[in-house]
């Protein structure tokens, strides 16, 4: 039966060595991390990144109608188009040109216009 005194008790290491150690693993981490977000923005596949793609395809609005479905407008150039958008389609539901979706806002000279029998639709 082994002494219990005997046995050997290895304490872990403390001091300036181990914070060395542990400074240097979380730098090493960082700029691993650092490399890889680099790497990441330079091919443009991070395109969830904010910043990372100015293009003209904007989303201007989306209208949730359940889980998988919703309604969107997009903005490509000078259109606003609306979609409607489910798990396995999407389907153009009106496009117009965005100096007509300007107009078409104040409800009163929307109506005076359908009125007159001038629509753009």
């Amino acid at each position: 039966m082994p002494n219990a005194t005997a046995t050997a008790f290895i304490a872990p290491e403390s001091g300036l060595g181990s914070v060395l150690k542990m400074s240097a693993a979380l730098f090493f981490i960082l700029a691993m991390l650092l490399l890889a977000y680099y790497f990441l923005r330079r091919l443009n596949i991070g395109g969830s990144f904010p910043g990372a793609r100015k293009g003209v395809l904007e989303i201007v609005d989306r209208l949730p109608l359940s889980p998988r479905q919703n309604i969107t407008v997009v903005r490509y150039r000078d259109r606003e188009i609306v979609v409607g958008v489910t798990q396995d389609n999407i389907t153009l539901l009106q496009a117009r040109d965005e100096g007509h979706a300007k107009i078409d806002s104040d409800f009163a000279g929307y109506l005076e216009k359908e009125r007159s029998g001038s629509s753009d639709s």
